[in-house]
C-alpha cells in the first residue's frame, strides 16, 4: 500500500478552496489535510488539521507547514479588498510566502490557482496581479 499523503490548503474558506477541501477530505490518498486560515472553517473532520493564523505572517508557521503537496487557492476580490497594496499582499504576498515555505520544507508539489483572464498586459489591476503571480513576478 502506498504512503498516504498530507495536503496543505490555503484559501479553504473561499469558493474554490472549499470545493477542493471537500474533495481532499473524501480522497483516500490523503491521511491528513492541513488548512492555514484566518478564520475557522466551522466544522471538524478526522483528516482535518486547522491552523488559525495571520496569513500575512505565514513564514512563522514553518514548523507546521510540512506535507507532501500545497494547494494555494488564496485570493481576494476588488470588492472585498479595494486597497491595491493590501490586495497585492493577499494575492501575491501570501502565495509567495507559501512557495518559500514549501521549498524550505522540501515540498515538491505546489499547485496554485490563478484567474481566467490573467494577463500582465491587461488594463485591469486584478488580471495583472494574477498574471504576475502566475509568471513568478511580484
Amino acid at each position: 500500500m502506498k504512503k498516504r499523503k498530507t495536503a496543505i490548503v490555503l484559501g479553504a474558506t473561499g469558493l474554490t478552496g472549499g470545493l477542493l477541501l471537500d474533495q481532499l477530505l473524501k480522497d483516500e490518498r490523503y491521511e491528513k489535510v492541513k488548512v492555514f486560515t484566518r478564520r475557522s472553517l466551522g466544522f471538524t473532520h478526522l483528516k482535518l488539521v486547522e491552523f488559525k493564523v495571520d496569513l500575512f505572517r505565514l513564514t512563522e508557521q514553518k514548523n507546521h507547514f510540512i506535507g507532501d503537496e500545497v494547494f494555494c487557492c488564496i485570493g481576494s476580490t476588488q470588492k472585498k479588498t479595494p486597497n491595491k497594496e493590501v490586495y497585492k499582499k493577499v494575492d501575491v504576498g501570501i502565495p509567495t510566502q507559501a512557495s518559500v515555505l514549501a521549498k524550505e520544507n522540501q515540498i515538491n508539489t505546489f499547485i496554485m490557482i490563478s484567474a481566467l483572464g490573467a494577463d500582465l498586459e491587461s488594463w485591469f489591476f486584478y488580471n495583472q496581479i494574477k498574471s504576475n503571480q502566475r509568471k513568478g513576478r511580484s
